[in-house]
């Protein structure tokens, strides 16, 4: 009966086997395993913040609109004070007619200030006001060429007036502290939404 010889192995398999465990030389890197079978991926737990924050904000506002919202009477008379502002503006823009822009200006800034005239105890006519005149100022500089500085003189005390008004009527505007309920939602949505990502 003939007998077979285990030949030997060859020399490269005994250097290849100690480096099994690498890869192009280099250690094998073991991804870390969960320890916590409740552990939530960090895109989903980013998701659902998102969901909190947009429904603490969306709550907030609506609560502040519906306390807050002015009467029909309101809006109507600062859209009429904007459209007819508007046809000015047109007009001034396209035709580069400074004197066009005046009125333009003064019209808009009180549009937007009569539909809060109520709220804000007629601050916002009177700031509304100052922002028509600033606008005039920085306006005729950028697009007409003007340099003339009077739209200051009647905007800045136009300014102080509102801030006298706003200081002596604050305890009546911020009697009701219902008002800030929807204010801190707000907040906490942006926070809970924003603040704690860039954190």
């Amino acid at each position: 009966m003939q007998s077979y010889q285990q030949s030997p192995e060859p020399e490269h398999v005994e250097r290849i086997e100690p480096d099994a465990g690498s890869s192009m030389g280099w250690p094998t890197q073991h991804l870390p395993a969960y320890s916590d079978a409740n552990t939530m991926p960090a895109p989903y737990a980013r998701g659902r913040n998102n969901i909190i924050a947009l429904a603490l904000i969306a709550i907030g506002a609506l609560m502040f609109l519906g306390r807050f919202l002015p009467n029909q009477g309101e809006i109507t008379g600062g859209l009429v004070l904007l459209t007819i502002s508007s046809g000015f503006l047109f007009f001034a823009f396209a035709r580069r007619l400074y004197p066009l822009l005046i009125p333009g200006c003064i019209l808009a800034g009180l549009g937007l200030g009569v539909p809060l005239a109520g709220l804000t105890s007629g601050v916002s006519v009177v700031w509304g006001l100052a922002l028509g005149f600033l606008s005039i100022l920085l306006i005729g500089r950028s697009l007409f060429n003007v340099r003339s500085p009077w739209p200051l003189f009647p905007a800045v005390p136009l300014f102080c007036v509102g801030v006298i008004i706003a200081i002596a009527t604050l305890p009546t505007f911020l009697a009701g502290s219902v008002m800030w309920l929807p204010l801190l939602l707000i907040v906490a949505g942006l926070y809970l939404g924003w603040g704690r990502r860039t954190a």
